[in-house]
């Protein structure tokens, strides 16, 4: 593979940066009665998770090219294929899970009980949601195979996968800055950022879910080609 491939990895942060249940999340947290420490727990947890999930990622996929000569982009190109499929299946079952006939939906339970966390807890709720989020996990993974796909340094790797992980997570790092301060005109943007994003989740997923296949699509085609 050439550097130039790393070009592919900036589409793949953008496409986590949008994921409303976590957005929600930090969002619900910060307007908390702790929510400036519980929100830094929250975003500083999501992104380690997803530093993480990259490193093994780009890790595992050097490891697998040793002794071959196209064993790096046969990886990339399995993976590829995988998330091309999964996207498209994801997409339809967000589809399926929309309200219907104009039916409310349902608001998930654990944000009742968002104002009792402790830092330690609103850790471990972003690392939670992090570690089962069937959309960025893929991701994470796409983007640590083309990482790993060019053989740097250890280093690199971990920079770039930090990196990675850091553009991806703006979706919850910018509203953790942007109540930092303290301004109610901010405070009342986030309430409507969050009913919204509850009120047209799966219609989000679905959008993102149909865009990011259609990028694996495109890149499926380009290495077949």
């Amino acid at each position: 593979m050439h550097v130039g491939d790393l070009g592919q990895l900036l589409p793949l942060a953008v496409g986590s940066i949008i994921s409303p249940l976590p957005i929600v999340a930090i969002v619900a947290i910060l307007l908390s009665p702790r929510g400036r420490v519980n929100g830094l727990a929250f975003a500083g947890a999501t992104t380690a998770v997803g530093a993480v999930f990259t490193m093994i990622a780009a890790v595992t996929t050097a490891g697998a090219g040793a002794g071959h000569f196209d064993g790096d982009d046969t990886a990339v190109l399995v993976l590829t294929a995988a998330l091309f499929l999964g996207f498209i299946v994801l997409a339809w079952l967000s589809w399926r899970s929309r309200p219907r006939n104009g039916a409310e939906p349902k608001t998930p339970s654990w944000l009742a009980a968002v104002d009792s966390l402790t830092p330690l807890k609103a850790a471990g709720l972003g690392a939670l949601m992090a570690a089962t989020n069937s959309k960025n996990i893929p991701i994470e993974l796409k983007a640590g195979s083309l990482i790993g796909a060019h053989d740097l340094p250890l280093l690199m790797v971990i920079l770039l996968s930090v990196l990675f992980a850091v553009v991806a997570a703006l979706g919850v790092l910018l509203p953790t800055a942007l109540a930092a301060s303290g301004s109610q005109t901010v405070a009342r943007g986030l309430t409507r950022l969050k009913t919204e994003m509850v009120r047209h989740n799966a219609v989000i997923m679905t959008v993102l879910f149909a865009i990011l296949a259609g990028v694996e699509g495109a890149h499926l085609i380009h290495q077949l080609a």
